[in-house]
């Protein structure tokens, strides 16, 4: 697992944890949503920039990729 993992497995734990007050809780949860945006930001940036015998590797076209790619980074 790399450090990002963890930080956002630890931080989904967090969230749901009772002996935490609400404000708190939605700091919790405004971390979680950052680092999943910034998660997709990453990936998507560096599916671009794979070369289309890559993206066939993974069984992905570059229309697919490139389609993937332009989406916002708060869109699943």
């Amino acid at each position: 697992m790399t450090t990002q993992t963890l930080t956002l497995h630890r931080l989904r734990s967090l969230e749901n944890s009772p002996r935490i007050p609400a404000l708190a809780q939605f700091f919790v949860l405004a971390a979680t949503v950052v680092t999943k945006w910034a998660m997709l930001g990453r990936t998507r940036y560096h599916l671009g920039q794979l070369p289309p015998h890559l993206l066939s590797d993974i069984g992905i076209t570059p229309d697919e990729a490139k389609r993937e790619c332009s989406k916002n980074f708060w869109l699943d």
